[in-house]
């Protein structure tokens, strides 16, 4: 299987990108990013890109056969609104539209695109907050332009958005017992479950902190036991 991965040099990104690599079912990863990345590995190929509102032909050829993307590429804070704007927003939409008009994924094949958003995210552009109300509302205008656009093209793209909320490190020392409390998911669990919602999709298009955590910690255990088992044989 074929994906598009974004974001590959951050904190995220990298443990998918990571994972991917060694998961069986992932034969070739296009990493679109802005920098050459510390890594050789014959599935991966990089393309550099300097902008990423527009695509050419060459990178959507390189992109052609792709039957998922994950869009990890965005920023928590930034120095401006407008570059808020145009990283975690105009990026995406921009990305999703061309990969779709271009139909990567074949004709008459579904690109599964999971956005990577985040807890709290209000998809409400009215509705008054008291905290964090512009980046909340960046991301909850994202989910509706991806869902827009999987309406416009529901024969050639379905969306799946994950929203974590504190984002731990691994080996974190924050106890596994109270992540369900402060709505927190190591990166590993997080990793896991967006990787495996490219690969088999989910019965749902919004995955909140709980199913990312409880769902990526099962997926991590069985290939944990999986490799065990292979090396008993």
């Amino acid at each position: 299987m074929k994906i598009i991965l974004t974001g590959p040099t951050g904190f995220i990104g990298s443990h998918i990108l990571q994972l991917a690599l060694s998961h069986p079912a992932i034969t070739s990863i296009i990493a679109l990013s802005r920098r050459r990345l510390p890594i050789t590995d014959p599935k991966l190929h990089i393309v550099i890109l300097s902008d990423f509102l527009n695509y050419s032909e060459e990178t959507l050829e390189e992109c052609k056969g792709a039957e998922a993307c994950i869009w990890s590429l965005g920023v928590a804070r930034s120095l401006s609104a407008e570059a808020n704007r145009r990283i975690n927003l105009d990026y995406t939409i921009a990305a999703a539209r061309a990969f779709v008009e271009a139909k990567v994924a074949g004709e008459g094949n579904k690109l599964r695109f999971v956005y990577l958003s985040g807890m709290l995210t209000e998809r409400d552009q009215e509705r008054k907050l008291w905290f964090m109300s512009e980046a909340r509302k960046i991301r909850g205008e994202v989910e509706n332009q991806l869902m827009g656009l999987q309406k416009q093209h529901e024969d050639a793209l379905v969306t799946y958005v994950a929203r974590p909320g504190g984002v731990l490190a691994t080996n974190s020392f924050f106890p596994s017992v109270l992540e369900p409390l402060a709505k927190a998911v190591t990166v590993d669990d997080l990793a896991a479950k967006m990787l495996d919602t490219a690969i088999n999709g989910h019965e749902t298009h919004i995955l909140e902190v709980d199913v990312l955590r409880d769902e990526g910690r099962r997926l991590r255990k069985e290939s944990q036991k999986n490799e065990k088992d292979k090396t008993m044989l």
